[in-house]
Protein backbone atom coordinates (compact mmCIF):
# COMPACT_ATOMS: atom_id res chain seq x y z
CA UNK A 1 0.00 0.00 0.00
CA UNK A 2 1.17 3.61 -0.60
CA UNK A 3 0.07 7.10 0.90
CA UNK A 4 -1.20 8.77 -2.16
CA UNK A 5 -3.99 5.94 -3.39
CA UNK A 6 -5.13 5.92 0.75
CA UNK A 7 -5.74 9.99 0.24
CA UNK A 8 -7.77 9.76 -2.84
CA UNK A 9 -9.81 6.65 -1.30
CA UNK A 10 -10.51 8.67 1.66
CA UNK A 11 -11.57 11.91 -0.15
CA UNK A 12 -14.30 10.36 -1.86
CA UNK A 13 -15.29 8.88 1.18
CA UNK A 14 -15.72 11.92 2.81
CA UNK A 15 -17.88 13.50 0.17
CA UNK A 16 -19.84 10.83 0.21
CA UNK A 17 -20.80 10.94 3.72
CA UNK A 18 -21.18 14.46 3.32
CA UNK A 19 -23.82 13.99 0.36
CA UNK A 20 -26.10 11.43 2.48
CA UNK A 21 -25.87 13.84 5.22
CA UNK A 22 -27.64 15.95 3.56
CA UNK A 23 -29.96 13.83 1.28
CA UNK A 24 -31.20 12.69 4.44
CA UNK A 25 -32.77 14.69 7.35
CA UNK A 26 -30.56 17.22 9.42
CA UNK A 27 -29.87 14.42 12.12
CA UNK A 28 -29.98 15.67 15.45
CA UNK A 29 -27.07 17.75 17.11
CA UNK A 30 -26.26 13.87 18.98
CA UNK A 31 -26.03 12.36 15.93
CA UNK A 32 -23.77 15.15 14.51
CA UNK A 33 -21.53 14.44 17.04
CA UNK A 34 -21.57 11.01 17.03
CA UNK A 35 -20.95 10.86 13.09
CA UNK A 36 -18.03 13.28 13.50
CA UNK A 37 -16.12 11.57 16.10
CA UNK A 38 -16.45 8.38 14.38
CA UNK A 39 -15.31 10.23 11.39
CA UNK A 40 -12.67 11.37 13.37
CA UNK A 41 -11.48 8.42 14.60
CA UNK A 42 -11.56 6.46 11.01
CA UNK A 43 -9.18 9.21 9.77
CA UNK A 44 -6.63 8.93 12.58
CA UNK A 45 -6.70 4.98 12.52
CA UNK A 46 -6.04 5.27 8.52
CA UNK A 47 -3.32 8.14 9.44
CA UNK A 48 -1.64 5.54 12.05
CA UNK A 49 -1.81 2.93 9.51
CA UNK A 50 -0.30 5.40 6.87
CA UNK A 51 2.68 6.59 9.17
CA UNK A 52 3.35 2.70 10.25
CA UNK A 53 3.44 1.99 6.31
CA UNK A 54 5.62 5.04 5.89
CA UNK A 55 7.86 3.67 8.92
CA UNK A 56 8.07 -0.17 7.39
CA UNK A 57 9.25 1.42 3.61
CA UNK A 58 11.74 3.87 5.21
CA UNK A 59 13.19 0.90 7.36
CA UNK A 60 12.70 -1.55 3.99
CA UNK A 61 14.41 1.44 1.82
CA UNK A 62 17.23 1.67 4.64
CA UNK A 63 17.75 -2.28 4.57
CA UNK A 64 17.86 -1.96 0.20
CA UNK A 65 20.30 1.30 0.00
CA UNK A 66 22.76 -0.90 2.40
CA UNK A 67 22.03 -4.08 0.87
CA UNK A 68 23.28 -1.57 -2.63
CA UNK A 69 26.23 -0.42 -1.13
CA UNK A 70 27.19 -4.20 -0.24
CA UNK A 71 26.63 -4.65 -3.39
CA UNK A 72 28.33 -1.66 -5.20
CA UNK A 73 31.34 -2.54 -2.96
CA UNK A 74 31.40 -5.98 -4.07
CA UNK A 75 31.14 -5.20 -7.55
CA UNK A 76 34.29 -2.79 -7.10
CA UNK A 77 35.78 -5.38 -5.47
CA UNK A 78 35.16 -7.73 -8.23
CA UNK A 79 36.14 -5.30 -10.93
CA UNK A 80 39.49 -4.89 -8.28
CA UNK A 81 40.04 -8.60 -8.39
CA UNK A 82 39.28 -9.15 -12.37
CA UNK A 83 41.88 -6.10 -13.05
CA UNK A 84 44.37 -8.12 -11.32
CA UNK A 85 43.44 -11.35 -12.70
CA UNK A 86 43.33 -10.12 -15.91
CA UNK A 87 47.02 -8.79 -15.30
CA UNK A 88 48.48 -11.85 -14.25
CA UNK A 89 46.91 -13.26 -17.62
CA UNK A 90 48.35 -10.90 -19.68
CA UNK A 91 51.56 -11.14 -17.64
CA UNK A 92 50.94 -15.46 -17.98
CA UNK A 93 50.73 -15.01 -21.87
CA UNK A 94 53.98 -13.02 -22.42
CA UNK A 95 55.59 -15.62 -20.25
CA UNK A 96 54.18 -18.58 -22.25
CA UNK A 97 55.16 -16.54 -25.71
CA UNK A 98 58.63 -16.13 -23.99
CA UNK A 99 58.76 -19.94 -23.18
CA UNK A 100 57.49 -20.51 -26.94
CA UNK A 101 60.35 -18.74 -28.50
CA UNK A 102 62.84 -20.27 -26.26
CA UNK A 103 62.01 -23.54 -26.58
CA UNK A 104 61.80 -22.96 -29.86
CA UNK A 105 65.65 -21.72 -30.15
CA UNK A 106 66.41 -24.95 -27.57
CA UNK A 107 64.80 -26.86 -30.36
CA UNK A 108 66.84 -25.58 -33.41
CA UNK A 109 69.91 -25.83 -31.08
CA UNK A 110 69.18 -29.65 -30.62
CA UNK A 111 68.56 -30.54 -33.78
CA UNK A 112 71.73 -28.64 -35.00
CA UNK A 113 73.70 -30.80 -32.21
CA UNK A 114 71.57 -33.96 -33.03
CA UNK A 115 72.84 -33.36 -36.25
CA UNK A 116 76.54 -32.41 -35.61
CA UNK A 117 76.26 -35.91 -33.49
CA UNK A 118 75.37 -38.21 -36.20
CA UNK A 119 78.21 -36.64 -38.53
CA UNK A 120 80.39 -37.17 -36.04
CA UNK A 121 79.30 -40.76 -35.76
CA UNK A 122 79.52 -41.60 -39.47
CA UNK A 123 82.77 -40.10 -39.65
CA UNK A 124 84.17 -42.46 -36.54
CA UNK A 125 82.28 -45.02 -38.20
CA UNK A 126 84.12 -44.78 -41.09
CA UNK A 127 87.36 -43.67 -39.86
CA UNK A 128 89.72 -46.64 -39.43
CA UNK A 129 90.67 -48.02 -36.07
CA UNK A 130 94.39 -48.88 -35.82
CA UNK A 131 96.14 -49.73 -32.44
CA UNK A 132 98.21 -52.16 -31.24
CA UNK A 133 100.53 -52.95 -28.22
CA UNK A 134 103.42 -55.27 -28.03
CA UNK A 135 105.79 -56.72 -25.82
CA UNK A 136 108.48 -59.32 -26.61
CA UNK A 137 106.93 -62.37 -24.62
CA UNK A 138 109.74 -64.65 -23.99
CA UNK A 139 112.59 -63.95 -20.81
CA UNK A 140 115.82 -63.46 -21.06
CA UNK A 141 118.04 -61.68 -23.01
CA UNK A 142 118.30 -60.72 -27.03
CA UNK A 143 121.31 -59.56 -28.25
CA UNK A 144 123.99 -58.66 -28.58
CA UNK A 145 124.02 -59.93 -32.32
CA UNK A 146 126.91 -59.19 -34.94
CA UNK A 147 124.27 -57.39 -36.99
CA UNK A 148 121.16 -54.88 -36.53
CA UNK A 149 118.30 -56.95 -36.22
CA UNK A 150 114.36 -56.68 -36.36
CA UNK A 151 112.60 -56.74 -33.32
CA UNK A 152 110.07 -59.01 -33.65
CA UNK A 153 107.40 -58.52 -30.40
CA UNK A 154 105.53 -61.87 -30.01
CA UNK A 155 103.22 -61.22 -27.06
CA UNK A 156 100.08 -58.85 -28.47
CA UNK A 157 98.25 -57.00 -25.73
CA UNK A 158 96.08 -55.73 -28.25
CA UNK A 159 96.17 -55.08 -32.64
CA UNK A 160 93.26 -53.52 -33.71
CA UNK A 161 93.16 -53.78 -37.68
CA UNK A 162 95.98 -56.31 -37.26
CA UNK A 163 98.25 -54.26 -39.05
CA UNK A 164 101.20 -55.35 -36.82
CA UNK A 165 103.05 -58.60 -38.43
CA UNK A 166 103.70 -60.80 -35.65
CA UNK A 167 105.54 -62.83 -37.30
CA UNK A 168 108.07 -60.26 -38.61
CA UNK A 169 107.54 -57.36 -35.85
CA UNK A 170 106.65 -54.73 -38.60
CA UNK A 171 104.17 -52.02 -38.66
CA UNK A 172 102.27 -51.23 -42.01
CA UNK A 173 99.86 -47.86 -42.18
CA UNK A 174 97.13 -48.87 -43.68
CA UNK A 175 95.72 -45.26 -44.31
CA UNK A 176 97.69 -42.09 -44.48
CA UNK A 177 97.59 -40.00 -41.32
CA UNK A 178 99.42 -38.95 -38.04
CA UNK A 179 100.24 -41.64 -36.04
CA UNK A 180 101.55 -42.04 -32.64
CA UNK A 181 104.95 -44.24 -31.63
CA UNK A 182 106.12 -45.34 -28.40
CA UNK A 183 108.92 -47.69 -26.96
CA UNK A 184 109.99 -49.33 -23.67
CA UNK A 185 113.55 -51.34 -22.81
CA UNK A 186 115.83 -53.09 -19.51
CA UNK A 187 118.38 -54.82 -19.33
CA UNK A 188 120.98 -55.95 -16.05
CA UNK A 189 124.00 -53.34 -17.21
CA UNK A 190 127.18 -55.22 -16.70
CA UNK A 191 129.73 -54.06 -18.93
CA UNK A 192 127.30 -54.18 -21.86
CA UNK A 193 124.82 -52.12 -23.53
CA UNK A 194 121.06 -51.40 -24.59
CA UNK A 195 119.56 -49.60 -26.70
CA UNK A 196 116.92 -49.78 -29.34
CA UNK A 197 116.65 -47.34 -32.66
CA UNK A 198 112.87 -46.62 -34.25
CA UNK A 199 112.59 -47.00 -38.01
CA UNK A 200 110.46 -45.67 -40.77
CA UNK A 201 110.88 -47.34 -43.55
CA UNK A 202 115.05 -47.36 -43.95
CA UNK A 203 114.92 -44.53 -42.20
CA UNK A 204 116.11 -44.26 -38.82
CA UNK A 205 113.92 -41.89 -36.77
CA UNK A 206 114.95 -42.07 -32.84
CA UNK A 207 117.29 -43.86 -30.77
CA UNK A 208 117.45 -44.29 -26.86
CA UNK A 209 120.07 -46.58 -24.80
CA UNK A 210 122.58 -46.58 -22.36
CA UNK A 211 125.86 -48.32 -21.67
CA UNK A 212 127.76 -48.86 -18.68
CA UNK A 213 128.62 -51.06 -15.91
CA UNK A 214 125.84 -50.60 -12.61
CA UNK A 215 125.26 -54.05 -11.56
CA UNK A 216 121.69 -53.29 -11.53
CA UNK A 217 118.57 -53.37 -14.14
CA UNK A 218 118.22 -50.07 -15.96
CA UNK A 219 115.29 -48.87 -18.45
CA UNK A 220 114.81 -46.43 -21.14
CA UNK A 221 112.04 -45.66 -23.26
CA UNK A 222 111.04 -42.87 -26.28
CA UNK A 223 108.06 -41.66 -28.39
CA UNK A 224 107.68 -39.93 -31.50
CA UNK A 225 104.27 -39.04 -34.03
CA UNK A 226 105.04 -39.83 -37.28
CA UNK A 227 102.62 -38.53 -40.70
CA UNK A 228 102.78 -42.00 -42.75
CA UNK A 229 101.50 -42.76 -45.97
CA UNK A 230 99.55 -45.35 -47.22
CA UNK A 231 102.28 -48.65 -47.36
CA UNK A 232 104.82 -46.79 -45.11
CA UNK A 233 106.60 -49.59 -42.19
CA UNK A 234 107.70 -49.06 -38.71
CA UNK A 235 109.87 -51.60 -36.61
CA UNK A 236 112.28 -51.32 -34.28
CA UNK A 237 115.61 -52.45 -34.21
CA UNK A 238 118.52 -53.63 -31.79
CA UNK A 239 121.58 -52.19 -33.40
CA UNK A 240 125.00 -54.21 -33.72
CA UNK A 241 126.56 -55.52 -30.15
CA UNK A 242 123.46 -54.53 -28.15
CA UNK A 243 121.29 -56.07 -26.21
CA UNK A 244 118.08 -55.98 -24.25
CA UNK A 245 116.02 -58.02 -21.42
CA UNK A 246 112.72 -59.45 -20.73
CA UNK A 247 110.46 -61.42 -18.14
CA UNK A 248 107.20 -61.39 -16.88
CA UNK A 249 107.26 -57.55 -16.20
CA UNK A 250 107.05 -56.74 -19.84
CA UNK A 251 109.81 -53.98 -20.04
CA UNK A 252 109.89 -54.24 -23.56
CA UNK A 253 107.16 -52.76 -25.13
CA UNK A 254 106.57 -51.25 -28.49
CA UNK A 255 103.30 -49.74 -28.75
CA UNK A 256 101.20 -47.56 -31.91
CA UNK A 257 98.02 -46.10 -32.77
CA UNK A 258 96.42 -43.88 -35.69
CA UNK A 259 95.62 -40.42 -34.10
CA UNK A 260 93.82 -39.21 -37.16
CA UNK A 261 93.51 -39.29 -41.21
CA UNK A 262 94.61 -36.93 -43.16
Amino acid sequence: MHIFPMRAFLVPLVLLICHLGVAKDIPSEDESSHLQTALHFDIKSELRDLRDMVVLQRAELSRTMTELRDTKTQVEGLKTENSVMESRLMSSEGQLEALKTENAAILSRVTSTESEVEKLQRENAERPKVAFSTSLGKTGHQGPFNTATTVVYKNIFTNTGEHYNQATGIFTAPVRGVYHFSFTMGDFLQSTVMGLSLFKNDQLIIHSGEVGDHQQFRNASNAVILQLEVGDVVFMQLPANYRIYDDSNHRNTFTGILLFPV
